[in-house]
């Protein structure tokens, strides 16, 4: 594949990765990895050969802007690269051995990239056809060390970049859903409706609430495309990418995210609690102190009505005609997964008490 048709990589030329990697780059092989995955950027695998031979990796990872024009400008309001730079480059250290190794990355506004390590070599995750349950579980424990690691740390409001309760599905959504109803009112059902109808006309209520409750650092979009496994399929061992849409926020937004995006409805039937427990759990053995398991459970049932907010969010992706058949998919599968999560976890509980 050429790069005129990769202008993605434009940068990477053998001269610009001898000077970011430190080593003598004599060429390489590009191949984009991940074209209907990742929504907000374009992810290349750079096979490269170096002089002598060995003296560096086989391979890397360029992370760069989408080319698609939606997506680049959602990238761009949302100020992914810049939140994903400085994390690596300024929260990623403690966390450093449940992430990728960065070889380097941008500096500058209007010039984004990351290098990577390439971590072919390990399983992805396939948000179309979804997390067992022992994958979500390998999440959750890691997941849960990144919430205690900064649990109501000072460190994150000192971080400009980071926004607090910021998040690709924030917004209001009255305006969708009409449309939203009369698609999907037969397929989720009137009890499913009448939640999401709720949480919509609640917006600004749940949005105060979340921003009462203790926060941390949340990934904001922790599904299973951005995810990789290593180990076997009965003892997984995730490995967490994306870090583009970090937000200082509810910790449960990770939670529910995860298990009502990526994990089947038939696949966690029966074992939604064990999951719960699982990383309140480690949240405690890690250091959190204080946050009762019933406060855990209130925190969950809000995270759930704040992620209907998907729902309807995808559905605005969906009406894009050119929209790939696997995204197409992938939304669809995505938005009713969502909303069987909310019925599970009771949200409208917390609803209630928001409402009186």
């Amino acid at each position: 594949m050429g790069q005129e048709q990769l202008q993605v990589i434009r940068r990477a030329d053998p001269a610009w990765l001898s000077q970011v990697l430190g080593i003598r780059v004599e060429g390489f092989e590009a191949d984009v990895i991940g074209a209907e995955r990742g929504f907000v950027s374009t992810t290349t695998r750079l096979r490269l050969r170096t002089d002598p031979p060995g003296c560096g990796p086989a391979a890397v990872v360029l992370k760069s802007e989408s080319a698609n024009p939606v997506f680049q400008g959602l990238s761009r309001k949302l100020r992914a690269f810049e939140r994903e730079v400085r994390f690596y480059r300024e929260l990623a250290p403690p966390l450093a051995d449940q992430l990728p190794r960065v070889h380097g990355c941008s500096d500058g506004d209007d010039d984004h990239w990351l290098l990577l390590d390439d971590l072919s070599e390990l399983r992805p995750g396939d948000q179309v056809r979804g997390l067992s349950q022992d994958e979500v579980m390998a999440v959750l424990r890691r997941i849960a060390r990144v919430h205690a690691r900064y649990w109501q740390d000072p460190v994150l409001e000192s971080r400009p970049w980071l926004p607090a309760h910021t998040y690709w599905f924030t917004g209001d959504f009255s305006a969708v859903l009409p449309a939203f109803e009369r698609d999907y009112a037969l397929r989720l059902g009137e009890e499913t409706m009448k939640l999401i109808r709720a949480a919509v006309a609640s917006n600004d209520a749940i949005e105060a609430a979340l921003r009462r409750r203790p926060w941390t650092l949340v990934h904001g979009d922790l599904r299973a495309d951005n995810l990789l496994f290593g180990g076997s399929s009965a003892d997984p061992v995730a490995t967490i990418l994306d870090w583009q849409t970090a937000t200082r926020s509810l910790a449960a937004i990770d939670v529910v995210f995860l298990i009502g995006g990526s994990e089947p409805v038939a696949e966690r039937s029966g074992h939604l609690e064990e999951l719960l427990e699982l990383w309140h759990c480690e949240l405690v053995a890690a250091g959190v102190d204080g946050y009762r398991p019933q406060e855990a459970r209130r925190d969950l049932q809000l995270a759930a009505l704040r992620c209907l907010n998907v729902c309807l969010r995808v559905y605005e992706f969906l009406q894009d005609p050119a929209a790939p058949p696997r995204v197409a998919l992938l939304n669809d599968t995505e938005l009713q997964r969502h909303a069987a999560a909310a019925l599970e976890l009771r949200a409208h509980e917390a609803l209630d008490a928001l409402t009186g």
